[in-house]
């Protein structure tokens, strides 16, 4: 499965988890849209000064600017300790394109200082915390996705408690999710109640998103009770879903 990469001329320092926003044209052929919540490598290409890859973030969102051009908003960036040098000649363009998962994991395994990277249920890195658990959570639940129960190739470890508002770093704090319902649960468009009964909000979820739900009503999880998520985090979420539809006026 290909993964995404930004090339771009970066003019600004880069904050370790923020969001930034870039413009760049793609590829017509690539459907972003398609593609949100998925993972994507910074780059960064002349003639600015730091040219290598630079960051990991996730493909949040896309907009336009003031003149009709494109711009893609990247969150959760998480920078790399150092400037990575390219595998191979970098685009000349700002653009995103795609890039192999051979490429990808070479660029990971360089960044944590190893040739591999090893799969394990903690990590203090969220760099490779999200790419070890989304291949974790894949081989456990055989690539379907927790909010619709179907296969998917796409899917990605979504945290349900950041690291900064408590969280932990343990495979149990993430749910296997395809892009669309992972961004909109990350936004509290939707969590799960304390029998892993999933709540949606309608006014913040697109009817035939919504109608992708599990037909149980539940997460779809599988029969091993070790692996189901951490119920003590979905109860954070919870709390921030509820709390932000009671803001709304939405009970």
């Amino acid at each position: 499965m290909s993964k995404l990469i930004l090339f771009t001329s970066l003019d600004r320092p880069l904050f370790d988890g923020g969001t930034e926003l870039f413009a760049c044209t793609t590829d017509p052929m690539l459907s972003l849209a398609a593609r949100l919540g998925e993972q994507i490598i910074v780059a960064s290409i002349p003639p600015s000064a730091q040219q290598g890859y630079v960051a990991l973030g996730i493909l949040d969102r896309l907009s336009e600017d003031g003149e009709g051009g494109a711009l893609v908003h990247i969150a959760s960036l998480r920078l790399f300790p150092e400037t990575l040098s390219f595998i191979d000649e970098p685009r000349t363009d700002t653009s995103i394109v795609e890039l192999s998962e051979n490429d990808f994991e070479q660029i990971i395994a360089r960044s944590l200082g190893q040739n591999e990277i090893d799969d394990a249920p903690a990590s203090d890195n969220f760099v490779v915390a999200i790419y070890q658990f989304t291949n974790q959570l894949a081989r456990q639940y055989e690539r379907r996705c927790s909010f619709s129960d179907v296969p998917t190739d796409n899917g990605v470890a979504c945290i349900i408690r950041p690291p900064d508002r408590g969280g932990k770093l343990h495979v149990s704090n993430f749910l296997f999710l395809d892009p669309e319902p992972g961004v909109l649960f990350q936004r509290f468009a939707w969590t799960a109640g304390p029998q892993f009964e999933i709540i949606i909000n309608m006014h913040a979820m697109r009817p035939d998103i919504a109608d992708t739900v599990n037909r149980t009503g539940l997460l779809a999880l599988n029969d091993a009770v070790a692996t189901w998520p951490d119920r003590e985090a979905l109860a954070w979420h919870r709390e921030q879903f509820f709390a932000r539809l009671g803001a709304k006026g939405r009970w």
